[in-house]
C-alpha cells in the first residue's frame, strides 16, 4: 500500500467517529476485529471494511441476528440481504450498492491550461449538475459542497466539467467529479479532480473517493488520480427507513 501509516491512522479514526467505536479500534496496526453497534435515528443497516477490520450498524432489533451470522453474509449485499429476508425481521428492505472507499495523500502537478477557465462558485456546479443525466447527477451529490471547481472552455458558455468536495468531519474531504457527458475522455474530469484534491490537500484533509460498484469511469478516473482502495462501505434501507 503506498499510503503512508499516518494517513491509514487517519483514516480509520474517522471511520472509527463516524461508527462510533473506539478511536484506537480501527487501527492499522491492530489485529483484525468485528464489532456490531447500533444505528440511532436511521433504519439502515451498513458493513464497513477497512483494512481487515469489519463493523457492522444496525437497529437494535437485528443486532443478535447478525452477531451469530457467518463471515459469508458480510461480503456483499446479497447474501446479507437474503439473511434479513429469511429472518423475518426485514421483510422489505432494499440494497443502496457497495461503495469501494479509495484515498489519496500525494499532490501532483497541475498543468494550466489558456482555454480553460476555473469557478468556485456553487452555482456553476448545479448548473452543470442539470445539464448532465439524472444518474450522474445522483452520484456527485454531496451533504454540502466546502469547496468546488467548475471549468469553462472559452468556446462554451456553460460549464463542462467539475469536482469539489465537503469534509462533514474535519478529516476525510468527499470528492466528487461531473463532467459534461458529450465532452468525455478530454481529461477535463481529470483536469477538475487535480484541483480539487490540490485544495483539500492544502486543508490538511484526506481526499477520499466513494465509488458505486459498476462505476466503471469513476473507478477508471479514481485510478488514474492515484486514489487506492482502503476499503468498502455497503448499505442496506429498510421500508420507509431514512
Amino acid at each position: 500500500m503506498n499510503l503512508e501509516f499516518g494517513t491509514r491512522a487517519i483514516i480509520a479514526l474517522s471511520w472509527a467517529r463516524e461508527f462510533s467505536v473506539p478511536d484506537s479500534a480501527l487501527q492499522p496496526d491492530r489485529a483484525p476485529v468485528s464489532l456490531f453497534v447500533p444505528s440511532i435515528g436511521t433504519d439502515r443497516v451498513e458493513v464497513l471494511h477497512l483494512g481487515d477490520h469489519q463493523v457492522v450498524r444496525a437497529p437494535e432489533q437485528f443486532l443478535p441476528l447478525l452477531r451469530e451470522a457467518a463471515d459469508q453474509h458480510f461480503v456483499d449485499d446479497r447474501g446479507l440481504l437474503g439473511l434479513l429476508h429469511a429472518s423475518g425481521l426485514a421483510p422489505s428492505i432494499r440494497s443502496l450498492g457497495v461503495d469501494a472507499l479509495t484515498y489519496l495523500d500525494s499532490p501532483f502537478d497541475i498543468v494550466d491550461s489558456e482555454n480553460i477557465t476555473v469557478s468556485t462558485d456553487v452555482e456553476d456546479l448545479a448548473e452543470l449538475r442539470e445539464g448532465t443525466p439524472r444518474d450522474d447527477a445522483a452520484s456527485t451529490e454531496l451533504g454540502g459542497w466546502d469547496q468546488c471547481f467548475v471549468l469553462f472552455s472559452d468556446t462554451r458558455s456553460e460549464p463542462v466539467a467539475g469536482a469539489g468536495y465537503w469534509a462533514p468531519g474535519g478529516l476525510l474531504a468527499d470528492t466528487t467529479v461531473l463532467t459534461h457527458p458529450h465532452l468525455r475522455g478530454h481529461g477535463l474530469g481529470r483536469y477538475a479532480a487535480a484541483l480539487a484534491v490540490d485544495d483539500a490537500l492544502s486543508e490538511g484533509l484526506i481526499p477520499q473517493a466513494r465509488i458505486k460498484e459498476g462505476q466503471d469511469a469513476a473507478n477508471a478516473l479514481a485510478t488514474s488520480l492515484g486514489f487506492e482502495l482502503v476499503g468498502s462501505l455497503m448499505s442496506l434501507k429498510l421500508h420507509g427507513g431514512a
